[in-house]
This record gives C-alpha cells, structure tokens and sequence, in this order.
C-alpha cells in the first residue's frame, strides 16, 4: 500500500470517526432535550399540582367563610328584636346571647349581672333602680330609674346593634 493509499484510509478513518462522534453528539443532545423536556413536563404537573392544592385550599376557605356567614345570618334573624318598648322573652334571650349567658329566657341573677357588668353598675344580680339608671345612661336616654318603653326600645335597638 503506498502512502497514497495510506493518507487516503487515514482520512476515510477520520471522516469516519468524526461522523461517529457528530452521531454520538447528536445522541446525547437528543437524550439531553429529552431530559429537559421530562423536567419540563415534571415542573408542569408539579406547578398544576401546587395550583390545584391552592384552589382547593381557597375554595375550602370560601365555604367555611359562607358557612359562618349563614349561621351568623341566621342567628342575627332568631335573635333579631322588634323594637316595641315591651320586655318580652326574646329581648331576654337576645340579651342572653349577646352577653355570653345561658339562653334560656329567664331573667335570673346571672342574666342581670351581665347586664350589670354591661351598663356599668354594681353586679348584685338585683335589677333595682340604680341598675336600670346604669342601663340608661349606657343607652343614652333619660336616667330616671324606670324601666319604661322609651328605655326598652333602646336596649333593644341596641341589642339588634350587636347582632
């Protein structure tokens, strides 16, 4: 084989090798697309995933505030009062409600004490004269002792105040 022949196999071998190595490049840049296309889709689900979880958690917040709002709704309109300066059960068990007693509609020393604590005057659990002028001077009218319609009427507009 003259050196002709030699030059010309050594450059057949390496325009073999370099198609070989172009392939082998081509290769791994195929496989290393296709890894990134993987991690794409991955990051996609992963993101879907995270969003998804964050709607969840929105909508589930969304319910749990309109639930609260319909029992705060309904409970407003089973305590809600007419204002009609007469003290019926309902005013007593709307101001049971609000102050946090046992709603049972009967103005015992418990009741009367919180509305005691409430108005400022001397919780004896006793609803007497100086508890009713405390009650007055809270609700702004005239504080003359008496438990009349003109100070009925206020607790209850302020009772439906609370609600």
């Amino acid at each position: 084989m003259g050196l002709f022949d030699k030059i010309k196999e050594k450059s057949e071998e390496t325009k073999a090798a370099a198609a070989a190595k172009e392939a082998a490049e081509k290769e791994t840049e195929a496989k290393i697309a296709a890894k990134l296309d993987e991690a794409a889709e991955k990051a996609k689900e992963a993101a879907a995933a995270k969003e998804a979880a964050a709607v969840k958690e929105a909508e589930e917040k969304a319910a749990a505030a309109k639930k609260a709002e319909e029992e705060k709704a309904a409970s407003k309109s089973k305590y809600t009062l007419d204002v009609d300066g007469d003290w019926k059960e309902k005013t007593t068990k709307t101001t049971q409600h609000i102050l946090g007693v046992k709603v049972d509609g009967i103005m015992g020393p418990e009741t009367v004490k919180a509305i005691q604590k409430k108005v400022g005057a001397e919780a004896d659990g006793l609803m007497g004269p100086g508890t009713i002028k405390a009650m007055q001077k809270f609700l702004g009218v005239t504080a003359d002792g008496v438990k009349g319609p003109e100070t009925v009427k206020a607790w209850q507009k302020w009772c439906n105040g609370q609600l």
